[in-house]
């Protein structure tokens, strides 16, 4: 028996809105001075972080961390989500370049599990750490 959940379906990311923003703002008196603080909040869809990509095997991807060795991060493959760890390695024979991948993880999650990963990404203090932080996928 597999300990790995199914994924949970998901759900219909094609709405026209693409980006709601809230922006809240307090404004304080502290002592002779004002205290503003501004605290703006954005709402994005989750297919509009991946990147897409004409691959056989995905058709969109989203890299939060990578180095000279590959990348980490999610790929969305039809209607389903997939956290993965890629190796990938450039081969050069003669004229010949190419790119070969290998799947070091490969796990379906569902789109909760994705947006998790990105929050924690984004708020990761010691992010950058080794490798490369992806900031592409934070939203602009």
């Amino acid at each position: 028996m597999s300990s790995e959940r199914e994924p949970d379906p998901v759900p219909d990311l094609s709405a026209d809105i693409d980006r709601i923003e809230d922006v809240d703002v307090d404004v304080d008196v502290v002592g002779d001075s004002l205290e503003i603080v501004r605290r703006e909040t954005e709402s994005v869809r989750i297919d509009c972080l991946f990147q897409p990509v004409d691959r056989e095997e995905c058709d969109a991807q989203l890299i939060l961390w990578s180095d000279s060795a590959g990348w980490s991060g999610f790929e969305r493959r039809g209607d389903s989500f997939h956290h993965v760890h890629v190796l990938v390695d450039t081969v050069i024979d003669g004229a010949d370049v190419r790119t070969e991948r290998e799947y070091i993880v490969e796990r379906a999650v569902n789109p909760a599990d994705v947006a998790e990963a990105i929050h924690n990404h984004i708020e990761d203090p010691k992010a950058g750490g080794a490798g490369n932080f992806a900031r592409g996928c934070s939203p602009p």
